[in-house]
C-alpha cells in the first residue's frame, strides 16, 4: 500500500511539473540565427535545435507598416548572431497559437529584448487575451522612454480624427484620446483594433486580443 501511495505522489508531482512547463516557465540558452521581424526571431538552442521566438510583451509593426523596417533594424542590432538566454513566463503559455515559443530574450550584459525595443520606441506593450504578463510594469514604464520616437511618430490622424500624438496607448491603429469610443464610433479602415494594452474603451469584449472583428 505504502509504494502504492509513493507511486501516486511521484505521479502527482510530475503532472505539476508538467504544468508548471505548459503554463511558460522554463529556460534555454542559445544564439540568435535569424531576425524574423521587430518581434520575432530564430535561435539555435545549445541542444543543436532551432526555435521560432516571439517576444513577450511587445508587439512592432507589420511588415510594410510605418516604421517595420526600423523595427526590425532594432532587433537585429541588438541581437543577430548574440548569446541570448529565454526565460519563460508563468502567468503566459508557452507557445502562442502558430507554435512559436513565447520568452523573454535576455540579451550579453542582463539587457531585455523586449524593454530595448520599447524604450527606442520600436515597439508598443502588448498585452495578450487581457493575461499581463510579469515584466508589465517595467515594460510600461520603458514606454516613457521612447518620447514620441519611432512608432509614435507615424501617421497624421487617429482613428476617429484625433491629431497625431493623442492615441490612447493599447490600441493599434491609434485611437483618439476621449471619454469613451465605441466600435460604431471608429472608421471601417481602422478595423479590427488589435488591444496591445489595457482596453479602456472595452473594444475587446471576448478577450482574444482584438476588438470590433
Amino acid at each position: 500500500m505504502r509504494s502504492l501511495l509513493v507511486l501516486a505522489l511521484l505521479a502527482l508531482l510530475t503532472l505539476l511539473a508538467a504544468s508548471a512547463v505548459s503554463a511558460g516557465d522554463f529556460t534555454r540558452s542559445g544564439r540568435v540565427v535569424h531576425v524574423v521581424d521587430g518581434d520575432t526571431i530564430d535561435v539555435r538552442l545549445d541542444g543543436g535545435s532551432t526555435e521560432r521566438v516571439r517576444v513577450i510583451g511587445i508587439d512592432t509593426p507589420e511588415r510594410g507598416d510605418c516604421q517595420a523596417a526600423e523595427a526590425t533594424g532594432a532587433t537585429r542590432a541588438l541581437a543577430d548572431g548574440k548569446r541570448v538566454r529565454l526565460v519563460g513566463d508563468g502567468t503566459q503559455d508557452t507557445r502562442d497559437r502558430y507554435g512559436r515559443l513565447l520568452a523573454y530574450v535576455w540579451l550579453p550584459g542582463g539587457r531585455d529584448l523586449g524593454y530595448q525595443l520599447v524604450a527606442g520606441g520600436h515597439a508598443r506593450v502588448y498585452v495578450y487575451g487581457g493575461r499581463p504578463f510579469a515584466r508589465v510594469a517595467a515594460y510600461e514604464s520603458a514606454r516613457a522612454l521612447a518620447g514620441g520616437k519611432g512608432i509614435w511618430r507615424c501617421g497624421t490622424t487617429a482613428a476617429g480624427g484625433a491629431p497625431a500624438g493623442a492615441c490612447e496607448p493599447g490600441y493599434s491603429p491609434c485611437l483618439p484620446v476621449t471619454g469613451d469610443l465605441d466600435c460604431g464610433q471608429i472608421a471601417a479602415s481602422s478595423k479590427p483594433v488589435r488591444v496591445t494594452g489595457s482596453d479602456p474603451y472595452r473594444l475587446d469584449g471576448d478577450g482574444d486580443g482584438v476588438g470590433c472583428e
